[in-house]
């Protein structure tokens, strides 16, 4: 346990001198460097620690569940029969809260007898905890159907952030929630509060009647069978399907009303966040979408953006916010208005349809009145302007960039960057006969070994290479460039041809403190149409440098980037036809996957993983080992390891064929 500084180094000593050991003789070199390594991360993380940190624990049961007519309590949006998986019965789930420096410890009993489940914490960058990210087959073999996991780990990075399921998809069907980090010694951060008297959070979802297993049946299918549109969108886990409320404008109310609630109201299942005139608020917007991004907005009540994914930036007032899946923002907002209650909605960016979402602003002693949808509504951009976004990027300037420990990567010599142009295309896999995302031509497809222990592995038993240099068997390295260049705009099909390239696990290869720039690209998906993306990379936040439309320039778009003062996060949009360039220093040893968040675009092949360093990091514990091994026979983590206690422990209650059956979802 991770007390105070002192503690902190001697524990991890004493736990790795027999790791030390036992490896010196038949590799004295590379353990000699990952010992020095990890202690220095040690050191690193207990001097982010204040005397004050504490241990946060929470207790979770994932359920399966259903809303039925006898108990429509569950519903999120007055229709019946649509299986969930919830954490405490909550949607969205439970809210994670700590400071910097505190421990939190996370016990997850899963109680599904069918899914497997890891649990990604995101926003959370697990510096010097490379095991603890919760991305199955990356950093960990998911826990089986019926088995209890605990997460534990040091919390290093402030802000608004969010947990979510990290196997398939099934953070489509509730298991999401918030993480909320302060730091009380931050100073932006202790000004940013005097500004407000309360907080809030406002948690985005656009839920799909359809759960997430059979949604990806459909996407693993030939013929194809497209997720298409949600039914409803979710604030709060509220909303109102709008059948259930008579809306026949699809001609289905009368055929899907037995599937509604009776209780079904805008007052019953829309949510309200109560404020009190005069007084500022802090709204900490979630964006948990499976595949959309939003515009949102409050009627009569401008926002002024103050946070990004942890990073405090320069106040930038709007009338309505752009969000895309995975992103999040702090806005503050002020009661000035006549009490009343007052319409927050969302509308669809990027796509051509998809319902409102609806939550209430209620002034406190307003007049009681029932909620309507004849009230007035605020003002949203249509859904393909381009402009709302770009002016929005424009604006999100940090307010100290200098006092983050990787702002020397802005002012780096351009030569020795090493910069990779992401391409994402679509193509029909001929060896698997499915329609597929690839980076580079290449195809991401899932380890049944965690990719952090194949490289760890691979380093440590290779007595002739040395990393980046060692081979790792069974995967495919994604290359800098695409082999094939083209003009993004035009079809591929129509230029180099649909080029099915590799497929397997995929990754690129970087060595500690690499300065790396990706410019991800976007081009057109085999039916014509450009799609807007969202990219979130797992272990390092990095610094949005550029942008625009069209092919990227080599030799003239860098001349247009922001090198002063760029927004510091973890995920980024990715626009139609355009390109954006991100920049960040590989200072954290370890596997971290880089994929777009649309969940549907993710486990079709978009993405791939950087894996830094693995020469420089701890032992795998035992949960991040084969994962049928794993699931079939859990290992009880032994207490003198200091593994036992970081990622996650399996006590297996669970019989061979029902683990089957869940690791199935995740192997294919």
């Amino acid at each position: 346990r991770l007390l105070n500084t002192t503690g902190y180094i001697t524990i991890y000593w004493h736990c790795h001198l027999p790791l030390f050991a036992q490896t010196q003789q038949s590799k004295p070199n590379n353990n000699t460097m990952r010992f020095a390594a990890v202690v220095i991360a040690s050191i690193s993380i207990a001097g982010q620690i204040a005397a004050s940190a504490k241990t946060v624990e929470y207790n979770w049961t994932l359920k399966p569940r259903r809303a039925s007519a006898k108990d429509p309590s569950l519903s999120p949006d007055c229709n019946l029969n649509r299986l969930m998986l919830l954490v405490n019965d909550q949607l969205p789930g439970p809210s994670i809260e700590a400071d910097v420096g505190d421990t939190v410890k996370v016990n997850i009993n899963n109680e599904s007898p069918t899914e497997s489940i890891a649990l990604h914490f995101h926003g959370l960058h697990m510096k010097g905890q490379p095991y603890k990210d919760g991305s199955a087959t990356v950093t960990q073999c998911a826990s089986g159907p019926l088995q209890k996991q605990t997460y534990e780990f040091i919390v290093l990075d402030q802000g608004t952030h969010y947990w979510h399921g990290h196997t398939s998809m099934e953070r489509t069907d509730g298991f999401q929630g918030p993480i909320i980090i302060s730091d009380p010694d931050n100073d932006d951060e202790k000004q940013l509060r005097t500004k407000y008297d309360d907080e809030a959070v406002v948690f985005l979802q656009d839920w799909y009647h359809l759960d997430g297993q059979t949604q990806r049946t459909g996407l693993d299918t030939n013929p194809f069978i497209w997720i298409g549109n949600a039914q409803t969108f979710l604030i709060n886990g509220g909303g109102v399907y709008a059948p259930c409320l008579g809306d026949d404008t699809d001609g289905l109310a009368a055929q899907l009303s037995a599937q509604c609630a009776d209780n079904c109201s805008l007052d019953n299942y829309i949510k309200s966040i109560e404020v009190e005139a005069g007084k500022t608020y802090r709204l900490r917007i979630i964006s948990g979408t499976e595949l959309i991004g939003v515009n949102f907005a409050i009627h009569g009540h401008n926002m002024t953006v103050v946070e990004v994914e942890g990073a405090i930036i320069q106040p930038y007032e709007v009338e309505n916010l752009d969000i895309m899946p995975a992103q999040r923002y702090s806005v503050l907002i002020t009661a000035n208005q006549e009490p009343g209650n007052y319409w927050a909605t969302t509308s669809v960016r990027y796509r051509n349809t998809a319902p409102t979402g609806y939550l209430n602003i209620k002034y406190k002693d307003a007049p009681a009145a029932n909620l309507t949808l004849d009230a007035a509504v605020p003002n949203h951009p249509a859904w393909d302007v381009t402009e709302p976004t770009i002016e929005l990027e424009d604006n999100l300037l940090t307010k100290n960039p200098n006092s983050y420990d990787d702002y020397d990567i802005l002012s780096t010599d351009p030569d020795s960057i090493r910069r990779i142009i992401a391409v994402g295309t679509q193509n029909m896999d001929s060896e698997l006969d499915l329609l597929r995302w690839a980076m580079n031509n290449v195809t991401m497809r899932m380890s049944k070994v965690p990719l952090i222990t194949q490289a760890y592995d691979a380093v440590a038993s290779d007595s002739e290479n040395t990393w980046p240099g060692t081979i790792l068997p069974g995967t495919v390295v994604v290359p800098d460039k695409p082999p094939n260049a083209w003009n993004y705009t035009e079809p591929v099909q129509d230029s180099v041809g649909v080029y099915n390239g590799d497929r397997g696990f995929s990754y690129i290869p970087l060595t500690e403190n690499e300065v790396v720039e990706v410019v991800l690209q976007n081009a057109l998906a085999l039916n014509g149409v450009s799609d807007m993306h969202s990219w979130h990379l797992h272990g390092n936040p990095f610094y949005v440098v550029g942008y625009g439309f069209g092919t990227f320039d080599e030799e003239t778009d860098p001349k247009s980037y922001n090198l002063v003062n760029p927004v510091r996060r973890d995920t980024v949009s990715l626009l139609p036809l355009g390109w954006t360039a991100i920049r960040f220093k590989a200072n954290n040893p370890g596997a971290w996957a880089f994929h777009c968040t649309q969940v549907a675009h993710a486990v079709m092949g978009m993405g791939f993983t950087f894996i830094t360093s693995p020469d420089l990091i701890e032992s795998p514990p035992a949960a991040a080992r084969s994962c049928v091994e794993n699931s079939l026979s859990p290992q009880a983590a032994d207490d003198d390891e200091p593994s036992s206690s970081t990622m996650s422990t399996f006590e297996g209650v669970v019989a061979a064929a029902s683990v089957l059956v869940g690791c199935s979802i995740l192997l294919q």
